[in-house]
């Protein structure tokens, strides 16, 4: 995991990288999610996500415990500009910290993180009163991404993201840099953008989920990643996460099964890293 920073009053901010890691944290109280779209397990769908390469997962905690959360997934669609996109699919804190500034603290570290456009769809006016705070805006003709089939969609252009502040975090430059470097190995990266600044009213909202062409609001262990940022290009149904003898030229040891079928079949093994097909091991013909 990496550590991307920590605010003022205890709070951590970690860019999650593994399963595994959520084995020395416990999951603290959501309601959300769990009311309005069914989520029930919140661990077992923070496991699943982060078994697809395709999420980014950030978490904020205390004293061992998921305090807020947010996933984000890349999309499939390119934007016309070439940067990546990814969809912000939710975004929530504890109850006990809602009107805190909590949901805009762990935003500005996705906003450091990621490479490219967000886009996000909120569910209702108080989400989208948040988002619009983050210098969100209904997409237009001329927009880097085209959201011309998804009504109510908002976009947050690369070149926005600079204005994003926030007050009482304290950004681990390095760490975040690493993090996007791992990320982003062959996109342009510039220095962190997440910056700090003194600021009255900030507005607190806690939850909204995006949910373009064929992926469900209802974010459960079936859904299946959308794409691969690497060369691998399939569709396949993910079996588990297996340790190779040999790491992969990037230096890790860990990849994601997947069953494909199609013009081939079989299993492919997916570095958890950097998306790299390891192996493929054809289906046995009958």
């Amino acid at each position: 995991m990496f550590e991307l920073g920590k605010s003022e009053d205890g709070i951590t901010f970690y860019k999650l990288e593994h399963a595994f890691e959520l084995d020395k944290l416990t999951i603290g109280e959501f309601t959300y999610f769990r009311k309005y779209l069914g989520m029930s397990d919140y661990l077992s769908n923070f496991q699943s996500w982060l078994k697809r390469p395709t999420v980014v997962l950030v978490v904020a905690v205390r004293d061992n415990t998921v305090l807020g959360w947010s996933m984000n997934e890349k999309w499939s669609t390119p934007a016309k500009d070439g940067r990546p996109t990814y969809v912000l699919r939710g975004i929530e804190v504890s109850p006990r910290l809602a009107r805190t500034g909590m949901g805009k603290k762990i935003f500005s570290f996705i906003s450091g993180i990621l490479v490219g456009h967000i886009i996000t769809k909120p569910v209702n006016k108080v989400a989208k009163l948040f988002f619009e705070s983050l210098n969100f805006v209904e997409p237009t003709y001329s927009s880097p991404v085209n959201l011309g089939n998804y009504p109510g969609y908002l976009i947050l252009e690369e070149s926005r993201k600079k204005v994003i502040a926030c007050e009482g975090i304290i950004p681990n430059e390095e760490s975040v840099k690493a993090c996007r470097l791992k990320l982003f190995p062959k996109e342009a990266v510039s220095d962190s953008l997440i910056n700090v600044k003194k600021e009255s009213g900030v507005l607190d909202s806690y939850s909204a989920v995006g949910s373009p062409e064929h992926v469900t609001t209802r974010v459960t262990d079936e859904m299946l990643p959308e794409d691969i940022s690497s060369p691998v290009d399939f569709e396949g149904k993910f079996l588990g996460e297996q340790k190779m003898m040999s790491p992969c030229k990037c230096g890790n040891f860990l990849v994601n099964k997947y069953m494909v079928t199609g013009k081939r079949s079989g299993t492919a093994f997916i570095c958890t890293s950097c998306s790299v097909e390891r192996y493929f091991l054809p289906m046995k013909k009958k």
